[in-house]
């Protein structure tokens, strides 16, 4: 996994648990003497929202109240502040106060693994939530780290069959897609992005065999969909990856005999000859050609996958009845995409190298 080990991040967020409690009512401090400044510098805003701020405020500060003074009761590490530091958490998040919401959900995670062990099911609320903070602070790494922390923990909840882990696995390809779309992670076409693209592949078909079997429409149209979604990705992707990262059956350099007339000691010339290795043209071209075909097969597995959102409709009068509008919107939006890809594939026709 791409963090590090549990025990030492419990080690160390542990230690600074009471360092940040008692850090905290200043920041609440600092807030409210910003949202005064603020205020001040602002044109005149909607009253209700004021109101609305300022109630959302009074309650983080009795909410911080309530730590600290549990904190010096029942000690630092108690279960009962698992639930006050969510609700605090979750006040901020309200507040759009994202660095404050960060630091307080984190001891809460850190609270209910030392209680309840490191795959606790009470994290789960606690990490969407630190998904949501990190979001907003634009800590992309952080979100990866924390959104498959998150799946993971609700792979080991829910039954593989179940509604609840194809709706986990539907969130985490939302965020991995909106990371490979915006480059949020990795640089576009890199090898790290299109593993982690296959890999959302791979775990989809199962999810849907599940879906028909509970005969349920509309989470096999939301798998359908999001597959369509990941498949127009992955075609993305792989026009940016350089060639050079393809498995080529070709060698990348061969050796290659040169030959010079040079002079000699007795006023004629030479031949001499000696091996360099250079660039092997056929090694492009097999790369070139390799590319070519995972693009074409991205685009026919896209097509089966349209083909098959059509057919869904088809079979599901009541869900299209109810869904259709949106459906329809779905479809060609990825009708249009895959006319970019088309559009895409015949221009890289021509080798460029």
């Amino acid at each position: 996994m791409r963090m590090e080990s549990l025990n030492t991040i419990g080690r160390r967020y542990v230690c600074a648990l009471m360092l940040l409690t008692l850090l905290l009512p200043s920041s609440l401090l600092a807030l409210q003497e910003g949202d005064v400044a603020a205020e001040a510098a602002q044109p005149e805003e909607d009253p209700a929202l004021v109101l609305l701020r300022q109630e959302q405020l009074a309650r983080a500060q009795a909410l911080q109240t309530q730590i600290n003074d549990l904190s010096q009761t029942l000690g630092t590490y108690d279960p009962a502040l698992i639930e006050l530091q969510d609700d605090l958490g979750k006040t901020y998040l309200e507040l759009e106060e994202f660095e404050l919401a960060h630091g307080i959900l984190e001891q809460a995670v850190q609270l209910a693994r030392i209680n309840d062990g490191l795959y606790a099911e009470r994290q789960l609320d606690l990490l969407t939530s630190l998904v949501q903070a990190n979001m907003g602070l634009q800590a992309w790494e952080q979100v990866d780290i924390y959104a498959h922390l998150l799946f993971d923990l609700q792979a080991r909840a829910y039954e593989a069959n179940s509604k609840a882990y194809a709706e986990a696995l539907i969130s985490l390809s939302d965020w991995q897609l909106q990371a490979a779309r915006h480059n949020l992670l990795t640089r576009p076409g890199s090898q790290q992005g299109l593993q982690a693209l296959l890999d959302l592949q791979g775990r989809y078909e199962p999810a849907l065999v599940f879906a028909r079997e509970r005969n349920d429409p509309e989470q096999q149209w939301s798998l359908l969909y999001t597959m369509a979604t990941t498949e127009v990705e992955l075609a993305r992707q792989l026009s940016y990856q350089n060639l050079s990262e393809f498995n080529s059956p070709a060698p990348r350099y061969v050796n290659q005999t040169v030959c010079r007339a040079v002079p000699n000691g007795n006023g004629g010339f030479q031949r001499v000859c000696w091996q360099e290795r250079v660039s092997n043209p056929d090694y492009l071209y097999s790369a070139s050609n390799n590319r070519r075909i995972q693009g074409d097969r991205t685009r026919m597995n896209l097509q089966a996958t349209v083909r098959e959102m059509e057919a869904l409709l088809a079979d599901n009068p009541d869900f299209a009845a109810t869904h259709g509008g949106d459906a329809e919107r779905e479809l060609q939006s990825i009708g249009q995409a895959i006319k970019e890809l088309q559009r895409d594939a015949r221009r890289s026709s021509f080798q460029r190298w």
